[in-house]
């Protein structure tokens, strides 16, 4: 008989409640239910806590019921731990002796606080001082900003922080207080290193930061090892007490665990929306003014392991962008037949900065731009132009990490919804010259809360876990080919990054 690991993703827009079997990580009950996203003008985007607590509990009640009947030896008295992974930056406050909610969670999307830093990042020292400590870019994404503007707007956050029951916490420190039933106020490093207030160099809160953003330490969570005890399920909806939460991952840092990439060296590449690139750099502490951040990939009881980490904003959207706005695909796997229905025309160059250019140029009003179009060109050659881009882009950070990591990338692995698509992998290993490694589950993310959480339960070293692997992509394209092509599109990169700077 199974036990299980119940792995609880909280994402962006909805909330997915999964079973991983402890004996080969099968996955059961799977269910994800989306939740409202608030907007309340141009740049700001919202949650509400109690949206998220209240589809958490339906997720978990449905994915109990369906792996009842997926699984005759299911059972919630076979729930061993649970794992928990998150939309990393948004934040949100609350009460830690009541309970009650001071206003919505602010998204790691928003921008309203870009004047705040943009002032900040003005003076250089400051910016260095960031970088330096946090190995993160002065900027709204992370939560610093986000909790000084709700102790300056949320009355009763400010009224909370004087009389000490504030709690100001990412996602996952909320929903670990909730399950527990208000006893546990906790996160793990990963969560906290993107808070813009965690020094890298000690792994706690650094008091210049607090200071800068006027934020105080006795209102934020204990930071605890991503894998180990964060407490125990205490009367909660639909499950039973006393079940122990033993890992909780950021999401990136999750599908680079779900990836099994847990040795220097390792990287992984998400396709979703956007691509997000995660490269092991084990205990070493790379940070680099170069437009990479330097994050925690994870952390045990013995020792923190470190990442580089880069994002393009466009990836999977890129081919949204082809079937919404012109109707010329239905989906990912007919973009690829279509891509492969014409010669391809070398000049015919797609740059895919549809929402500003992110890593390593960080530039927010560039916009998308097609080079090398003729009279003779084809549709397919556009589609297949599109496509590329989306590989072309993470070559480039992907080079950047080796360069200022100074190591080689010994293996990549692959996930997300756009790592279905047989030619978009197969060009990314031709383009990156290195072979890609698809796992038979591209769920990494809530895989990997659950290889953390049976690792925290387990006690066990984190090589314990294994990935089954349904596909790998050698490279086809001779280097030198490989490395024209991508010498010709970053000289584009380089056009339109210029032609669109303040």
């Amino acid at each position: 008989m199974s036990d299980f690991i119940l792995s609880i993703d909280e994402g962006t827009t909805g909330i997915q409640a999964s079973f991983f079997s402890m004996t080969d990580f099968s996955m059961h009950g799977n269910n994800k239910i989306e939740f409202p996203q608030i907007y309340p003008r141009p740049g700001l985007v919202e949650h509400n806590p109690e949206d998220i607590w209240n589809t958490t509990l339906k997720a978990i009640e449905n994915s109990i019921k369906f792996a009842e009947g997926e699984n005759k030896f299911f059972s919630k008295k076979n729930i061993s731990a649970i794992g928990i992974t998150n939309q990393r930056e948004t934040c949100l406050a609350w009460n830690k002796k009541t309970g009650e909610i001071a206003g919505n969670a602010i998204v790691w999307q928003d921008r309203r606080t870009s004047e705040f830093c943009d002032l900040l990042k003005k003076n250089d020292s400051v910016r260095k001082m960031i970088l330096h400590k946090t190995g993160l870019v002065c900027d709204p994404y992370f939560s610093a900003s986000k909790m000084h503007w709700m102790l300056e707007h949320y009355a009763k956050a400010k009224q909370w922080s004087l009389t000490g029951e504030l709690a100001l916490g990412t996602i996952d420190s909320f929903l670990v207080w909730r399950l527990t039933g208000g006893a546990s106020f906790v996160t793990d490093h990963t969560n906290a290193s993107r808070t813009m207030l965690y020094n890298l160099h000690t792994g706690n809160y650094d008091s210049e930061l607090l200071n800068l953003f006027s934020i105080p330490e006795n209102a934020l969570p204990e930071i605890k090892p991503s894998i180990g005890r964060f407490g125990f399920t205490k009367n909660v909806s639909g499950l039973p007490d006393g079940i122990p939460i033993t890992g909780i991952l950021g999401d990136q840092q999750a599908a680079l665990f779900g990836q099994n990439c847990v040795r220097s060296g390792e990287a992984k590449i998400t396709f979703g929306t956007g691509a997000f690139l995660l490269m092991n750099t084990g205990e070493s502490i790379v940070t680099s003014d170069e437009g990479l951040l330097t994050t925690v990939a994870y952390s045990t009881t013995q020792k923190r392991t470190f990442a580089l980490e880069g994002s393009a904003f466009i990836a999977g959207a890129a081919v949204q962008f082809l079937r919404d706005n012109f109707g010329w695909v239905k989906n990912s796997s007919e973009s690829a037949e279509l891509a492969m229905g014409y010669p391809r025309d070398e000049d015919v160059l797609f740059i895919p900065s549809l929402a500003g250019l992110g890593a390593p140029y960080w530039n927010p009003q560039a916009r998308g731009v097609l080079f090398g179009m003729t009279r003779g060109t084809q549709k397919s050659q556009i589609i297949r132009a599109v496509l590329e881009s989306i590989a072309l882009q993470n070559v480039q950070l992907l080079r950047l990490m080796e360069k200022v990591s100074h190591q080689k990338i010994i293996r990549v692995g692959v996930d997300g919804g756009a790592s279905r698509n047989d030619f978009l992998m197969q060009f990314q290993s031709n383009i990156l010259q290195t072979t890609l490694v698809r796992p038979t589950n591209i769920e990494t993310t809530s895989l990997g809360a659950a290889m953390a959480a049976c690792v925290g339960v387990l006690e066990e070293d984190v090589e314990f876990n294994k990935v089954e692997v349904a596909k790998e992509f050698k490279p086809e394209m001779p280097g030198a080919l490989a490395n024209a092509s991508l010498y010709k599109w970053l000289k584009a990169v380089d056009c339109v990054n210029a032609f669109y700077k303040k």
